[in-house]
């Protein structure tokens, strides 16, 4: 009876359609004025659902949000004030510039539509795009330009895996993903054909379960030489984020790391997570030991998590033993992130060494399989 349950709730599950995805620029500095321009290509612009106008290369359109309403000034000298505007290229090969005047965000070269409407205290700005064409720039952005082939695949097929799985992330904003790092930071449409002829030919590519459902593809810099379990970092618990010992990765300078500090330092620290320190730290061991990844620290009979200490001090892990030495705070720690999932020097070192993508994400998510996405379904979400 169990097992016909189990199987009822498979089939009940959501197929992941394929196409486009909606993506917020700018979404972290949340700008009032945006320019776009044309750079290959014409545009329709869109004023209202009756009434359009081209915009050729190189003409810019500037967007203001202006009492809830945004507001479209052309080089003409033409202003129209509307509650949103649609622009849609008129060819397949066309691109745009965007430009978030007045704020540090760099200049993102676009293909896809564009919408822009009035949202709480700035512009929503959404990118319609086609999938394939916004993984290159995603695994530039999260992984590098320099690297062995299957390395940058592996990425492909970890970003692609993300983006299918997460397309409800922002789903009450109006849109699928953010371009900044609480989904997948995205720059735009980029240059290097060794990134895009990874993501082409990976195309479709994704990572799920035994029962084909889409995994959590987290990833991370490096883990030290042991990954992390996604119970001990957040509180969900999956089969194939577990702890395991990597050997690829120990020989990268982000492997090992040292950090010291003045005890009157740590002793604030204690005091904030309610552990009594008077003017000298106690002396600390911690049980961590160097093969094994743990969860608690105790201090004066008293639990304290390494993720705790990791925020409170800017580390660049939670994998690490604490020492102290006259009046200074030693920590000695290993790795550089979350340490769960992928290890991304990890990775690049099995593809040098002539391992394929499969077999690098089949290393670091035990028990997943590469599918197609149409043979692939996402998870109910909470």
């Amino acid at each position: 009876m169990i097992r016909y349950i189990a199987c009822v709730i498979l089939l009940l599950l959501p197929r992941v359609v394929q196409g486009e995805i909606s993506v917020r620029i700018f979404a972290r500095s949340k700008p009032l004025t945006v320019v776009f321009t044309p750079s290959r290509g014409e545009y329709m612009l869109f004023t209202s659902p009756k009434d359009s106008m081209r915009v050729a290369v190189n003409e810019p359109v500037v967007f203001t949000r202006y009492n809830d309403q945004v507001i479209l000034k052309m080089k003409t000298g033409a202003s129209v004030a509307s509650d949103s505007f649609i622009l849609r290229p008129l060819g397949e090969n066309a691109l745009f510039t965007l430009r978030a005047t007045g704020k540090n965000d760099a200049v993102k070269t676009l293909n896809g539509s564009l919408k822009v409407s009035s949202y709480p205290g700035s512009l929503l700005v959404i990118n319609i795009v086609e999938i394939e064409d916004y993984l290159p720039g995603v695994v530039k952005a999260e992984a590098g330009s320099r690297g062995p082939v299957e390395y940058f695949r592996a990425q492909a097929v970890v970003a692609r895996t993300y983006a299918y799985r997460n397309t409800d992330r922002h789903m009450l904003d109006g849109f699928n993903l953010c371009d900044d790092t609480h989904c997948q930071v995205y720059p735009g449409i980029i240059p290097e054909t060794n990134l895009i002829d990874a993501c082409l030919s990976t195309a479709g590519k994704v990572l799920a379960d035994r029962d084909s459902i889409l995994i959590v593809s987290a990833f991370h810099a490096n883990c030290g030489g042991q990954t992390a379990a996604s119970s001990d970092v957040w509180v969900s618990a999956h089969p194939y984020l577990i702890q395991l010992s990597d050997p690829y990765c120990t020989s990268s300078p982000s492997a090992r790391w040292v950090r010291i500090f003045q005890v009157s330092m740590w002793n604030e620290f204690l005091r904030s997570k309610g552990i009594f320190a008077d003017g000298s730290a106690p002396v600390i061991t911690s049980p961590q030991q160097e093969a094994k990844r743990s969860k608690y620290m105790m201090i004066a009979d008293k639990s304290v998590s390494y993720e705790e200490i990791r925020v409170g001090f800017s580390l660049r892990s939670s994998f690490f033993t604490v020492t102290t030495a006259a009046d200074s705070v030693i920590i000695k720690g290993r790795g550089y992130g979350h340490g769960v999932g992928l290890c991304q020097d990890g990775a690049r070192v099995m593809a040098s060494r002539g391992k394929s993508f499969s077999e690098i994400t089949g290393f670091y998510y035990r028990g997943t399989t590469v599918l197609n996405v149409e043979n692939a379904r996402k998870p109910v979400m909470p």
